[in-house]
């Protein structure tokens, strides 16, 4: 008995999982991209401002430019890592945007710039 309450239960768990999910394999794979940047840059101790560092990331449909600015600290990982991810999420936004219509305002990103405080990159919004 217990071995057929599995069987229906994992059946039923394949089925709902087919019709839940709705992204598409360019949201996909930026969404898989995204969360391997984040991974790559989650420590983000530092023990002066130099080691703190600003990337750009992802496309802006409407305006151009990046579509956001992200905080690392150079202390603990490999810029090239970063990089590389962050080129993975730029390409993905890319590609989903090929089949998206732009949009007629334009908003705006405000770069940002990085700072050691309390041991920690932080970031702080330039006006």
């Amino acid at each position: 008995m217990k071995c057929k309450l599995g069987i229906v239960f994992g059946l039923s768990m394949i089925f709902l999982t087919g019709c839940v999910t709705t992204e598409t394999g360019a949201q996909l794979s930026q969404n898989h991209s995204s969360n391997s940047l984040e991974q790559v840059i989650a420590d983000k101790g530092c023990d002066a401002s130099f080691q703190c560092k600003v990337i750009a990331v992802g496309e802006r449909l409407t305006c151009g430019g990046p579509s956001r600015y992200l905080v690392y600290s150079s202390r603990n990982v490999n810029e090239d890592d970063v990089e590389r991810a962050a080129k993975a999420v730029t390409l993905a936004e890319q590609a989903d945007n090929k089949d998206k219509i732009a949009s007629e305002i334009c908003e705006p990103v405000l770069p940002i710039q990085a700072l050691c405080i309390s041991n920690t990159c932080k970031s702080i919004v330039l006006k």
